[in-house]
């Protein structure tokens, strides 16, 4: 299910979104950039150019976050609930900011993980990028508490879907991470 909701983004008040459910972004005003406090949950952020093109992954966040970031122009930006997900948006003044920009940092991470030559080394990056930044430390290793379909997965490291799941599959099946589908968790042993 994904549902778009245009009417949702009320700065300063929660906004809550089920598991795949998706919200535009309003564009900040002149001088202003947007913080994201994710009360519950993960939100993928994402953007397209026009209303004919397919979105890409910008970012993620999660509960832990205060993500600020310079609304980009000439782009469309809508937040995807990858979980259940309350957030609040709000404008801020630049010259109040400390000049980080969030989704210039995961860009940046994001394309660390394309670099890679080897689809398998791909998703391992990117598996652990998303661990270290919106998962935790267990005894078992490191734990995802959520899942992407793969045809996303592929989006963001560059591939097809069908080479992700086979590739996800070798993973499994060689103990490079554990999946567990009732739980909807991913775990990748540390060593």
């Amino acid at each position: 299910m994904n549902t778009q909701h245009s009417n949702r983004d009320k700065r300063g008040g929660p906004i809550s979104l089920n598991s795949s459910e998706t919200a535009r972004l309003k564009k900040a005003n002149i001088g202003e950039e947007i913080e994201i406090t994710v009360k519950m949950g993960v939100i993928r952020i994402a953007a397209k150019q026009s209303q004919n093109t397919e979105d890409i992954t910008l970012a993620f966040a999660c509960r832990a976050d205060a993500f600020k970031f310079n609304y980009p122009r000439d782009l469309e930006i809508t937040i995807e609930a990858i979980t259940d997900t309350t957030y609040l948006v709000e404008s801020t003044n630049k010259r109040d900011s400390n000049k980080s920009d969030d989704i210039l940092d995961w860009l940046i991470q994001l394309h660390i993980v394309r670099h890679e030559a080897n689809v398998e080394r791909r998703l391992m990056k990117f598996f652990e990028l998303l661990m270290t930044r919106l998962g935790k430390r267990t005894p078992e290793g490191l734990l995802l508490e959520h899942t992407l379909p793969h045809a996303r997965i592929a989006e963001i490291i560059g591939s097809t879907r069908s080479t992700v799941s086979r590739t996800i599959s070798n993973l499994r099946k060689s103990q490079k991470i554990y999946i567990d589908e009732l739980k909807n968790q991913v775990i990748m042993p540390v060593d």
